[in-house]
């Protein structure tokens, strides 16, 4: 994984291969990262959760990436602030925190972990356009795509309770705004799940609903 030997030589005797199933939460907020994860193959969907139980997705950790929160919360000693749930069956190395601080006289690794908060930074400000700038009916498009894209297939098993706690939003509308999706040829809908249908004159047509 590094070019750097002697990094190479330390992550193969301290990370650990773990295997997630699909649906398992790694990490709830207030709990403490025992480990960093860095995901082999699969993903790993982050969302935010505030006391009542409410939640919003963030993004999603694919292949080759580690989680900026957890790095974080490590490096404070903090308590995790999110969610983390496998979007799929999921292969990651798991890497003790104690070694992270002597990884860190290694100019691969910092290089690797700075890359991480820039991209998760640009993520987050994405995240905040979204909340900030887009209608609700983009936001849901955009979250179905994410989801799509992250689990390389068109049909998403969810529900609409579960799009509806994860954009942060009411179940009635949620259900709403699906409609409108399926009423603009977007998507179709079956029990529990979802098919996104993709082509040029779908993307133009949703382009122009704004």
């Amino acid at each position: 994984m590094f070019r750097d030997t002697n990094l190479e030589d330390s992550f193969k005797t301290h990370a650990k291969l773990m295997r997630i199933p699909e649906g398992a939460i790694l990490m709830n907020p207030g709990e403490y990262f025992r480990m960093i994860p860095i995901v082999i193959s699969g993903c790993i969907r982050v969302l935010r959760q505030n006391d009542d139980g409410n939640e919003i997705f963030l993004y999603h950790l694919m292949p080759g990436e580690t989680c900026a929160m957890s790095l974080t919360c490590c490096t404070n000693q903090n308590p995790s602030e999110v969610k983390t749930i496998a979007e799929e069956d999921t292969e990651l190395w798991a890497i003790p925190i104690h070694v992270l601080d002597e990884w860190q006289q290694h100019k691969e690794w910092r290089d690797f972990i700075a890359a991480t908060y820039n991209a998760r930074f640009n993520k987050l400000l994405q995240t905040i356009d979204e909340l900030a700038f887009e209608n609700m009916l983009e936001r849901l498009w955009k979250y179905l795509e994410a989801r799509s894209k992250a689990k390389e297939s068109d049909i998403l098993n969810i529900n609409h309770e579960e799009i509806a706690r994860e954009l942060n939003i009411q179940r009635e509308s949620a259900t709403r705004l699906i409609k409108k999706l399926k009423d603009l040829g977007l998507v179709e809908t079956g029990r529990g799940h979802l098919k996104l249908l993709k082509n040029e004159a779908i993307s133009s047509q949703f382009s122009s609903m704004n």
